[in-house]
């Protein structure tokens, strides 16, 4: 008996450390999950702090002698938004298929001291991209921040409108930063650092309105283009590059003009869609949604039923037949 309870605590001390250390991994375990439940909590408060602060609240990082790309820099908001960036001291590269735009768009820059660099390109035409990169990598060096805000709008209904439409709405608006990626980010990736900003569209998140599919669609695939480049560039260990993706709402441009979505949206000014923009690129945001209320709608997609989504868009385009009737 005395033999056999030396044994039963021989057993119970050998089995006492290994019980200390299966409660301490226990604790570990419950402490990284804690831990990983703040920092997501703290992730979001600070996301949320970011996407509502007023314009100007937050220090912009300096651009001054840093070379900017913008396609469809001649006119329009690419045109507004290299004259904001040469105002923080940024030399340019515009790229646009408007020849006498770009000259004149060249010739007021420069006139305020700015360094321009023009290259009349169609964004269509893969070998023209691959000549005016090249050109641009020989001529004005290192491509800090690459803006690709060339774009094309074709509206009507998936039936009506033609193949040939379609195609170069995803050529222009999806595919080409396929290629701008390709020639500009290899030297961003050797460098470990860079910019790379894609205009894209509320639409891109959203396909709410009428007659805008094939647009739509296009931006949505700019969109996971610019996720998935982030996301890929971090794989590899290069965490210096930056990207942001800019989804404005409607907004005065020809561009619109062409969707003919029947909207009776409001619809914002160019200036307000480009101060959100340079505020998002000099505060590096990954997401910038103007109007900023749209944020709380981006969220609560992924948490409502489509259904309601889809109610809401039945409506209005019920309202809107009724008033053009």
């Amino acid at each position: 008996a005395h033999a056999a309870r030396g044994e039963k605590h021989k057993k119970a001390s050998e089995a006492h450390p290994n019980a200390t250390k299966e409660n301490f991994d226990k604790l570990l375990k419950a402490f990284k999950v804690l831990k990983t439940i703040l920092l997501v909590i703290w992730e979001c408060l600070v996301a949320v702090v970011h996407n509502f602060a007023p314009l100007g609240f937050f220090a912009y990082k300096s651009i001054s002698g840093k070379t900017v790309l913008i396609t469809g820099g001649a006119n329009g908001l690419g045109r507004i938004i290299a004259e904001r960036l040469a105002a923080k001291g940024a030399r340019l590269v515009l790229w646009d298929r408007d020849e006498k735009g770009l000259a004149d768009a060249k010739e007021a820059l420069e006139k305020k001291g700015t360094t321009v660099f023009i290259r009349t390109v169609d964004m269509l035409n893969r070998q023209e991209i691959a000549a005016a990169a090249a050109e641009a990598r020989q001529e004005a060096g290192f491509i800090d921040i690459l803006i690709n805000n060339a774009g094309i709008g074709i509206g009507g209904r998936v039936i009506d409108v033609s193949e040939d439409a379609i195609r170069k709405t995803i050529e222009l608006n999806t595919l080409c930063h396929f290629w701008m990626a390709k020639e500009f980010l290899p030297a961003m990736l050797e460098k470990n650092e860079g910019h790379i900003v894609s205009i894209a569209s509320l639409g891109g998140l959203f396909v709410s309105d009428q007659n805008m599919i094939p647009y739509c669609t296009s931006k949505f695939g700019a969109v996971a283009i610019m996720e998935g480049l982030e996301n890929e560039t971090a794989c590899m260990g290069k965490d210096g590059i930056r990207f942001t993706t800019v989804c404005p709402s409607h907004f005065q441009t020809p561009l619109y003009d062409n969707l003919k979505t029947k909207s009776d949206k409001a619809v914002m000014t160019v200036d307000e869609v480009v101060d959100w923009t340079v505020d998002g690129i000099l505060r590096e945001m990954r997401m910038v949604i103007v109007p900023r209320g749209k944020y709380l709608m981006y969220a609560l997609k992924g948490i409502l039923p489509r259904s309601v989504f889809l109610k809401a868009t039945v409506r209005e385009a019920v309202a809107n037949l009724h008033k053009n009737e």
